[in-house]
Parts: structure tokens; sequence; C-alpha cells
């Protein structure tokens, strides 16, 4: 495994109706943490941003997680071909910057959204590579606020 890169943290998969896949899922999920609206930022390479809201649940068994992302027509959250799928591999990390250097350097990834939090510092980070395989890259420091919310406390 790459320096720094911890083990995969969660599956992302893109779900058209999140209430819905949770209830469908349950009985094999090992129980599903709150349902989480945020105001998501991103910044693509190019410098646009978008800010839309984003629902999110992760299941609370792991230590690879389960997380469901409600689809947004028109976002990086969009299913391609309008079909549900694998969205993304995430890897908590402790440095974002070097994680995405060490893959960029394979010449096998691409940026192709930046997370933000309120004063623009990068919470997370999306890379695909030349077979369509999306990774993202969650800071390290952000793993309590993660767990604690998969085992149904707050999110931090």
């Amino acid at each position: 495994m790459a320096a720094g890169f911890l083990g995969v943290a969660h599956v992302g998969i893109v779900v058209d109706d999140l209430e819905e896949a949770v209830a469908a899922t349950t009985p094999v999920a090992g129980g599903w943490s709150d349902i989480l609206e945020w105001d998501t930022v991103v910044r693509f390479p190019d410098g646009s941003r978008e800010e839309r809201p984003v629902r999110f649940v992760t299941a609370a068994s792991g230590p690879a997680h389960v997380k469901m992302i409600e689809s947004a027509e028109g976002s990086v959250w969009a299913p391609t071909g309008g079909v549900q799928q694998l969205h993304h591999l995430t890897y908590w990390v402790p440095d974002i910057e070097e994680a995405t250097a060490g893959l960029l350097a394979t010449g096998r990834y691409r940026v192709e959204a930046d997370g933000l939090e309120p004063d623009d510092s990068v919470r997370f980070r999306y890379l695909l590579n030349d077979l369509g395989l999306r990774i993202e890259l969650g800071l390290l420091a952000n793993k309590p606020g993660f767990d604690s919310w998969a085992a149904g406390g707050e999110h931090a």
C-alpha cells in the first residue's frame, strides 16, 4: 500500500432515493447512521465552484463502511448513464496534497474536484483514474467525526 494510505475507509455508492435504499438494505447493513444533509462546496480544476445540499448516510458496520449518497443531477454525484453505481473508494490520509502528488505521479490519475471547508481548505478530494475509478482522499483529522457519526453519534 502506498505511503500515507491507511486502507479503504468506505465505499461510496450513488443512489436515486436515499430513504428507499436505506430501507432496502437495513437487514444486511448492521444499522445506518442518521441521514445527513450538508451544504457542500466543491471546486473543480478549472477553478469553478458548485454549492449544493448533499444527502448521505453510512452503515454502522465497518471497518470499511458503505456510504450511500443521494444522486444530484448535474453534479459530481450524478450517476453515469443514470445507473446507481459505485461512486468512490475512500482512503484516510494525513496529508491530502502529499497523497494527491503520489497518485498524480503514477500518470494514471487526475484531480476531479475538491470538497471545501467554509475557509476554502480542502476537506476531501476526488481523483479519477484512466479506468474511471474514483478515489476520495479524506483528511485523517476528520476520521473521528466520521466514526462517531457511523456509530450513531453526531457528524463533525
